[in-house]
């Protein structure tokens, strides 16, 4: 892929991910992965994150006869990166994307559910079971809820282009879990609040799973599971305990202090 005659760069930095998530911290077949990002990276006029790449090369100990070939890179790397911020100094980038929308609720808020209208409630009868209904008429595009899922998975095919925590698309410095080879995020900070959160119960099996499965739903439910268990402290007593008070028959999702509330569970 990364061949002059080929140069499908972006396909060549994904097979260098997956290399560096099957081989072992510290060995020199990691290193040169990271060198050959490098070189990607430099191709690409990607200077900063060439130089990443030359760092953790270094750090997973780069053989010394190809050292040279790392120095070099990394002079032009710092050339270029000095040669470009001169350039740009002092200029403007024109705002071409749209900012971001932020949505927010076309009505009041429930007290104790911010997130959601307080036109709406929820009701029960014979025919629907447990619906939602409005207290007043709607017009389209209007917001009546804003919430985030409980869980969310990173689909297969983006596993070496996106950091398995926040989801960025940060193909070109991906940083390997030490504990599987499936899971790459883009820093530090992701790798340990993924592992806090979720990450320590499905690290040893999240890749048997895939391999066994077309899909990222088995995965889904072991990470449901998993965040269960974080929400109550990693306290499995703790969680037993709470599920076996439930009442669902009286269970309101409407009247609950979802200031208050950490965690929500739907069961049934």
């Amino acid at each position: 892929m990364f061949h002059p005659r080929v140069k499908r760069y972006i396909e060549a930095i994904k097979y260098y991910n997956e290399s560096i998530t099957l081989a072992e911290k510290g060995t020199e077949e990691r290193a040169l992965a990271y060198g050959n990002r490098s070189i990607v990276c430099l191709e690409l006029h990607q200077y900063e994150d060439c130089l990443k790449n030359i760092r953790l090369a270094r750090e997973s100990n780069y053989p010394a006869r190809l050292a040279g070939k790392l120095k070099k890179r990394e002079a032009d790397a710092k050339q270029a990166l000095a040669k470009a911020t001169k350039n740009t100094k002092g200029s403007t980038t024109p705002a071409n994307e749209p900012a971001q929308r932020e949505l927010k609720l076309s009505y009041t808020g429930h007290e104790n559910m911010p997130h959601v209208a307080k036109c709406l409630q929820l009701q029960q009868n014979d025919e629907y079971g447990r619906h939602v209904v409005t207290d007043r008429p709607l017009n389209p595009g209007d917001i009546v809820m804003i919430d985030k899922p409980f869980v969310t998975v990173l689909e297969d095919p983006l596993r070496y282009v996106r950091c398995a925590y926040c989801y960025h698309e940060t193909t070109f410095t991906l940083i390997p879990c030490e504990g599987c080879t499936v899971a790459m995020f883009c820093s530090e900070e992701c790798l340990s609040k993924a592992h806090q959160q979720y990450h320590r119960y499905e690290c040893a099996v999240i890749g048997d799973i895939l391999r066994c499965s077309a899909n990222t739903i088995p995965v889904m439910a072991i990470r449901t599971i998993a965040l269960a268990i974080t929400t109550f402290d990693h306290d499995l007593k703790s969680l037993k305990t709470h599920l076996d008070s439930l009442d669902e028959s009286r269970l309101n999702a409407f009247t609950m202090n979802w200031k208050l509330t950490k965690l929500f569970i739907v069961t049934g």
